[in-house]
């Protein structure tokens, strides 16, 4: 046997497990917080044609296995949507398929991607860009995070890469930067010997205020999907993961966070600044979106490729913005989600003197992009 299989179903789909996945032992449960059923499991099918229980039994396996791989059976009757997806909880690989009588060797072919990552008949690349600048007094910070990212992508990703671009630091962040790069294990189980490196940093000659991190990496790395994350360990690596999980099921271009309402540590001067930015820039922003400044979002290659030629790196702190303008006028598809944050002391955030320059940028954007097509 190649592993163990635990399987909620409610048989209504009448899928004959034992055949299509038959050379994987498999068990039948129907309370998910029997922790016995799970010694041996490596992965959890759940089959149930209520999405509601499907989420609700997903979260119970991963209150106590976060890091189990989850196959979520789904059809289009009464489909798993993305609002369901966001939902469910822990780290672990998770899948989505939906069922038809013929889609045995889908099934098959699902498993073995969830047990053997390292091993895909195609595995999508992705890239975690952070940008940096002057970091030597938090490197602390960004060490830690890359060290997290670093586990995340060896257990549940495989084909994934850490780019660490300086937006020109004065300091020693750079030095600090190659440190970190010349210790860090190129060791992973990839099947592809010459993908990206696991670990990788860049500089730019000048800063540009993040906007020119964001254009480097559009520029010059390869992937299917592009996670820009801020670098000072100010997120979870669960909220990553879901967010994941949500673009690629390929429903949606672009996923991005919001903090707003779920920023840890933040100031009364930085809550009302976010929440009058919030009004001013609704009608730049997709529907459904209320906030563009949260330094995290994933773009399948396809958005990035699209949004690239109109950025500006001139426009600075603004490119987040300007990102969601563009989107909106392109009619990508863009889901947004709250996502727990620590907002971390030392920031390069000037609170007054950045709105004003967001202020003027917001002209520069609907004077330049309003025609983008």
């Amino acid at each position: 046997m190649h592993g163990h299989i635990t399987i909620f179903t409610d048989h209504i789909r009448n899928i004959d497990y034992e055949n299509v996945i038959y050379f994987y032992e498999t068990s039948f449960c129907d309370q998910p917080d029997e922790l016995e059923m799970y010694e041996t499991a490596r992965c959890c099918i759940i089959a149930y044609t209520d999405p509601e229980r499907t989420v609700q039994t997903a979260n119970q396996i991963r209150l106590y296995f976060p890091q189990m791989a989850l196959l979520l059976i789904t059809d289009v009757a009464q489909p798993v949507s993305d609002q369901h997806l966001v939902r469910i909880t822990g780290v672990g690989r998770l899948r989505l398929l939906y069922w038809k009588d013929n889609h045995s060797e889908e099934m098959l072919s699902e498993i073995q991607s969830l047990l053997y990552p390292e091993y895909p008949a195609k595995s999508p690349h992705i890239a975690f860009i952070l940008s940096v600048y002057n970091e030597e007094e938090r490197f602390i910070h960004v060490k830690k995070f890359a060290e997290r990212l670093q586990t995340f992508i060896r257990s549940h990703l495989v084909e994934g890469s850490i780019y660490v671009i300086d937006d020109g630091s004065l300091d020693r962040t750079q030095h600090l930067l190659e440190s970190l790069e010349h210790s860090t294990s190129m060791v992973i189980n990839r099947i592809n010997r010459n993908a990206s490196p696991l670990f990788k940093a860049q500089q730019l000659e000048r800063n540009t205020r993040k906007a020119g991190t964001y254009l480097e990496g559009m520029r010059t790395i390869e992937a299917d999907y592009y996670v820009f994350v801020d670098a000072d360990d100010s997120f979870f690596i669960e909220d990553i993961a879901k967010m994941i999980n949500v673009v690629r099921q390929g429903y949606y271009d672009v996923v991005i966070g919001t903090k707003d309402m779920t920023a840890e540590n933040r100031s009364l001067v930085r809550s009302i600044v976010s929440f009058c930015k919030r009004q001013i820039c609704r009608p730049f922003l997709p529907t459904g979106v209320i906030d563009s400044q949260t330094g995290l979002k994933i773009m399948s290659s396809v958005a990035v490729k699209r949004m690239f030629p109109h950025l500006k790196q001139e426009l600075g702190l603004a490119v987040d913005l300007e990102m969601m303008f563009i989107a909106k006028r392109l009619q990508l598809r863009v889901l947004q989600i709250p996502v727990k944050c620590i907002d971390r002391e030392g920031s390069h955030i000037e609170v007054w003197k950045d709105s004003a320059r967001f202020l003027r940028s917001l002209i520069d954007i609907w004077r330049l992009d309003r025609r983008v097509r």
